[in-house]
């Protein structure tokens, strides 16, 4: 009886075996007959399908052919004669066919959505799963063969070896020579002490070695985008892009009655590169912003890209920039103007006349440009020069005066001082004013008929006193601050649109300090946008 049930037992594991053995090979090929084909090398499988005879004698002309008879498990991926017929391949294209070879042998089930397999030409290719299709780069997997010494997976057409970010940004050509030349200028190459081989010591008993030596880039540092171990996404500008990009930041700083200086260019330069880098492949570009490997706002409702033809590297993907803004806060410190260029007229009428910009309510007596304290800085400006307005102290209507943005030029017709309205670009900003703070009245603010500051007590010298005060000269530190923050506030176009807008700022008398008169006595104003003004 015992000796029944191990009878038993062996023809029921026997069978399961069995069942296995088919299960495997028609999993592999498709087939249940392809038992054979299991006990096979990937040499005499290749020799017995003649559908392959392109690829086979392809690693023939390049040498690998070799690679196939080593004493090692090792993956094939095969296209036959028909994707062979149209691949463009060259005889010599050694590189190419490297990269449909790897070792290891990687069965159909190790073929996981995001696997990357390094081939044997040192670079990577990925395999993406989309239903029950799988693909090697774009490539798909028709059948897979599971053989003695490795696996052979026939793909749909023959795949293009995907080169590293590194080398594709180097290779670029003269259209892309700005972005180019400024990332791979810092790009030096170092002796590789550790991975250099001693061969003899010279006359001066100092070591001679089979020098090695590596390419070091400072980006590296935050962004190795030449490895082969990470994935990232680069935003390239073409020099069409870069230069329509300055033409716009040009015109921005001619509204704002500013030009480009070197400075501002290499920000602006330093934000290009920095924006450009980002850890990971990206793919969904729903978000708003986008934060870069140095931590750069992307913002995709203003930056444009070709989101149609990303480029596919072997570490990575490239998506050409269509259209690139400096954002407003990071080109932008401040946007800065005194009160009392309201007495510089403008005789030759080039510009509207300052008597229409200013609106001087329930004053007595006229404005006036009044010299007041000394500043930190006499060489570059003597004294702090203020718009001084006086009410009438038995008034209770309303005392203000309202004005907007002014720049103070040199006419070269006369010689003299002139002004003219400024625009900015329109976003959010902190809004910063200054008065000679000594027994001023408290004010209300208004920025385009919004009250903006409320009962601000303008006396108190920490922080009104003019600008000595909130991002001051570091020498000095009681100059050319930003002052007293009066509030958030929003530079809008009429239709609503961004682009460029003036405002107007007006000051109006609250109530008197104990010590003080119904004087208002205005220096400065300052806009610093915010983070979100992009």
């Amino acid at each position: 009886m015992k000796m029944k049930k191990i009878y038993y037992l062996l023809v029921s594991t026997i069978i399961l075996l069995s069942s296995c053995n088919e299960k495997w090979a028609e999993y592999y090929s498709g087939s249940s007959n392809t038992e054979e084909n299991m006990n096979m090398t990937i040499v005499e499988y290749l020799s017995a399908h003649p559908e392959y005879s392109k690829f086979t004698e392809m690693l023939t002309k390049t040498g690998l052919y070799s690679e196939l008879s080593k004493d090692q498990q090792i993956t094939i991926w095969v296209a036959d004669n028909a994707a062979m017929d149209v691949s463009g391949i060259t005889d010599t294209d050694t590189l190419r066919m490297k990269y449909h070879m790897n070792y290891l042998p990687f069965l159909r089930t190790d073929l996981k959505d995001g696997l990357r397999i390094l081939s044997l030409n040192g670079i990577y290719f990925q395999i993406t799963v989309k239903g029950d299709s799988v693909f090697a780069n774009s490539s798909q997997v028709i059948k897979s063969i599971r053989l003695k010494d490795g696996v052979i997976h026939q793909i749909s057409s023959l795949m293009k070896s995907r080169v590293n970010i590194y080398d594709y940004l180097k290779s670029l050509g003269d259209d892309y020579s700005m972005i180019r030349d400024t990332i791979f200028k810092y790009s030096v190459e170092r002796f590789d002490k550790a991975n250099s081989i001693p061969v003899s010591v010279d006359k001066t008993g100092n070591t001679v070695y089979d020098s090695v030596f590596y390419v070091y880039n400072p980006i590296f540092e935050t962004v190795k985008f030449n490895s082969e171990f990470s994935q990232f996404t680069i935003f390239l500008p073409s020099n069409n892009v870069i230069n329509d990009c300055f033409q716009t930041l040009q015109s921005t700083y001619t509204s704002m009655g500013k030009t480009v200086a070197l400075s501002d260019s290499l920000l602006a330069w330093t934000w290009i590169k920095q924006a450009m880098f980002y850890n990971g492949q990206i793919s969904d570009f729903s978000a708003t912003d986008l934060s870069s490997a140095y931590n750069c706002k992307w913002r995709t409702t203003v930056q444009q890209l070709d989101l149609a033809n990303p480029l596919a590297m072997s570490n990575g993907v490239v998506y050409n920039i269509t259209k690139l803004k400096i954002p407003n806060n990071v080109i932008i410190t401040r946007i800065k103007s005194l009160v009392e260029y309201w007495e510089y007229q403008d005789v030759d009428k080039m510009y509207p006349s300052t008597d229409d910009l200013y609106t001087f309510t329930g004053i007595s007596g006229n404005p006036s440009v009044f010299t007041a304290d000394a500043t930190p800085k006499p060489t570059i400006l003597p004294n702090y020069v203020v718009l001084q307005v006086t009410g009438d102290e038995n008034s209770n209507d309303e005392f203000s005066v309202e004005f907007p943005p002014l720049e103070r030029y040199v006419n070269p017709i006369d010689g003299k001082y002139h002004v003219r309205v400024l625009q900015v670009p329109t976003g959010e900003y902190n809004l910063y004013m200054g008065f000679q703070s000594s027994g001023h009245p408290y004010v209300f603010v208004y920025f385009n008929g919004i009250q903006i500051g409320t009962e601000i007590q303008a006396s108190l010298s920490t922080p009104w006193n003019y600008d000595r005060v909130t991002e001051t000269d570091p020498l000095t530190k009681k100059w050319d601050g930003l002052g007293g923050l009066v509030g958030v506030v929003n530079v809008t176009k009429d239709d609503g649109t961004s682009g460029m807008a003036s405002f107007k700022i007006k000051v109006k008398w609250s109530r008197n300090d104990p010590a003080g008169t119904k004087r208002m006595r205005i220096y400065h104003w300052a806009l610093k946008p915010t983070a979100n003004n992009y």
